[in-house]
């Protein structure tokens, strides 16, 4: 019940309680007080009927809006609950990978992230020098699945992270604009778009050992996964 009210929008929250607090100000205190200046006392009735104004659009949007788009929401709140833990295990299963590899080049400057349980890491977000000393020493043509290298495995990647987008997506009705944002830039990353010309373009060749050439790429992949685990994940 309480979230009913904690997830309200915080602006009309606000702007509901300043109203109320300039009615009840010049309801019970200013309306006894002489104007302080000619037209005083016309200015707080013109400004009195605003403030009632806008409580009476505030309330009119809370019950006649706002609390059927909260069922609707609160309805679909499973399902897209379950789409996003899978993009979140599939961004966790990845960066185990990552670590996996980087960590089996014996070279010392990689190490599993603190709360990693066997290896799986999850609800962990890399900075962005982790994320460059990871490709630093990740080898292009090592992986630790079916795809042989790193662009097949990031194109796999986008081949399971698109789909589930596109399904989030089709909720688009319940979403917040700020969900939809956050969605629309994970399915339009730079990643799978740099990814896919290297698939396509260059046949997947390339001439690096080490996949410092993702760098900028996996930077904001990866900081776009915090941000929408953040902020979605459970809300």
């Amino acid at each position: 019940m309480i979230k009913i009210f904690t997830s309200f929008r915080k602006d009309l929250y606000l702007l509901f309680i300043i109203s109320l607090l300039f009615i009840l100000s010049i309801e019970l205190v200013l309306i006894e007080i002489p104007e302080f200046f000619n037209g005083g006392a016309l200015f707080g009735k013109i400004f009195l009927k605003i403030c009632y104004s806008i409580l009476a659009s505030i309330t009119f949007y809370f019950f006649g809006i706002y609390l059927g788009e909260y069922r609707k929401r609160q309805q679909i709140l499973p399902l897209l609950n379950s789409f996003l833990d899978k993009i979140k295990f599939t961004k966790n299963s990845l960066l185990s990978e990552m670590y996996f590899v980087a960590i089996t080049q014996n070279n010392g400057e990689v190490d599993y992230p603190k709360d990693s349980k066997s290896g799986f890491v999850s609800n962990y977000y890399p900075t962005e020098s982790e994320i460059k000393i990871l490709a630093n020493n990740i080898p292009t043509n090592k992986t630790r699945h079916k795809d042989s290298d790193w662009i097949k495995r990031f194109y796999s990647l986008s081949k399971e992270i698109l789909p589930i987008c596109d399904s989030i997506l089709i909720l688009d009705t319940n979403l917040k604009a700020s969900e939809i944002s956050l969605i629309s830039e994970l399915k339009t990353c730079d990643l799978f778009s740099k990814i896919r010309m290297y698939n396509y373009d260059f046949k997947g060749v390339i001439a690096n050992d080490r996949i410092t050439f993702l760098e900028p790429e996996l930077i904001q992949f990866f900081n776009l996964f915090e941000r929408i685990e953040k902020s979605m994940v459970n809300n």
